[in-house]
């Protein structure tokens, strides 16, 4: 291999910033040998290059940002195409990224392609073939597929396990549009650590860590609504240090592989069927969803959720737990012992059903049922007759840059 250095060259104002070449052009030789050199990427390719040479760009860097204190973090640099940038006007462009963990920033090429080896180290370094997609089909076709509704992932012995959903038929398969209730269920991984201030209130250092230990999903429509069709229990090989089984349902041995009577399985074969029914644009109904899809690490967009959260809530008034919902619109007591998934679904299914039921007689219905219900509950100051509220630790559940 001979490797040709430019005999001019751009470097930052650093002295000590090394540039990673933007384009290559490669050409194999009838014997063997590969000459590289760099080539502009702004440069236009020949209009008919010889068969042997070949144009790239850099598409990618993953570098390790260097921590005194740790082992070091790795960030990637991408360069993320026209189709994700499609404009009004049908004008299109490419936009470098810093993808850090889950923070996305827009960056300019030449802090892409720095390197500062006291550092910003390289790891891998990505390049593409110029106008790809005039020698490949490219179209990205999705792995997922309705098998993963179908495939029996579990853990437990068919034998020992009981079944507590239905799967769906060939004609229930979902589709775009079609309503789907769902309920997540939680165990901690780690204890929330926090600490006295000298004025007596506490202050929150770290959060605790949560993992997502029951999924449930309920037919929205049809003979079998509020039917599960999935209902997943997850094991986790890190340990848990406290199972919430008051809020969540969840016993220790319900996780254990040789002891559950669970429908258990992995999080990945549960968060595939997730993904499939997004990807599917079905439309999610329950409660508190937008911090169920923060904790299984899951974007939806937002025309695919209806929260009852949200449906029920006047702005700047305090939120209203589903338990609250359920005895006032549906004359209902839920959860008087502990937390159930498929009882939690259901009951936020019923209760969209109820908001549509009441918005259609008006706008003006829907916005007097909740004003009133707001009167009732700080009457009784949220209190339901003779049940003891206890306060869910989920519920008090705060992200970064989520106000609910």
């Amino acid at each position: 291999m001979i490797i040709n250095e430019p005999a001019a060259h751009n470097y930052d104002e650093d002295i000590d910033c090394q540039w990673i070449p933007l384009g290559l052009m490669m050409d194999l030789h009838p014997d063997g040998t590969l000459n590289v050199e760099e080539y502009p990427d702004e440069q236009a390719v020949p209009r008919d290059p010889p068969p042997t040479m070949k144009y790239y760009e850099v598409l990618a860097v993953v570098y390790n940002i260097k921590d005194e204190k740790t082992a070091g973090n790795l960030v990637a640099c991408i360069n993320v195409g026209e189709t994700y940038h499609q404009r009004k006007e049908k004008v299109t462009c490419t936009q470098w990224y810093l993808f850090n963990d889950f923070s996305i920033l827009p960056i300019e090429k030449h802090e892409a392609c720095a390197v500062n080896l006291d550092w910003k180290v390289p790891c891998t370094i990505y390049f593409k073939r110029r106008h790809l997609t005039k020698f490949h089909d490219l179209t990205v076709t999705n792995p997922i597929t309705v098998k993963v509704l179908k495939e029996d992932f579990g853990l437990v012995n068919p034998a020992n396990r009981k079944v507590t959903f239905e799967p769906l038929t060939e004609e229930e398969l979902p589709k775009e549009g079609d309503v789907v209730a769902l309920d997540a269920e939680f165990v901690s991984l780690n204890q929330e650590e926090s600490e006295l201030r000298s004025d007596g209130t506490r202050s929150m250092i770290k959060p605790s860590h949560l993992t997502c230990a029951r999924m449930t999903c309920l037919r929205g429509k049809g003979e079998k609504k509020g039917t599960a069709f999935i209902d997943d229990y997850i094991s986790t090989q890190e340990q848990v240090v406290d199972y919430l089984t008051q809020w969540s349902g969840i016993s220790p041995g319900d996780l254990n592989p040789e002891l559950s009577t669970k429908n258990l399985t992995t999080l990945k074969s549960t968060y595939v069927k997730l993904r499939y029914l997004v990807d599917n644009k079905v439309v999610f109904v329950g409660h508190g969803l937008k911090k169920d899809f923060r904790v299984i690490n899951i974007t939806v967009p937002k025309d695919q959720i209806v929260d009852t959260v949200q449906l029920f809530y006047i702005p700047r008034q305090r939120m209203i737990s589903l338990k609250y919902l359920a005895w006032y619109f549906l004359k209902t007591n839920i959860q008087s012992s502990t937390h159930d998934s498929v009882e939690d679904a259901n009951t936020a299914l019923q209760l969209y059903d109820k908001y549509q039921e009441i918005a259609a007689e008006g706008s003006d219905k829907i916005r007097a049922a909740i004003k009133e219900m707001y009167e009732v509950g700080r009457k009784d100051q949220w209190k339901i007759p003779d049940v003891e509220e206890l306060e869910n630790p989920l519920d008090m559940l705060q992200f970064p840059g989520n106000n609910n």
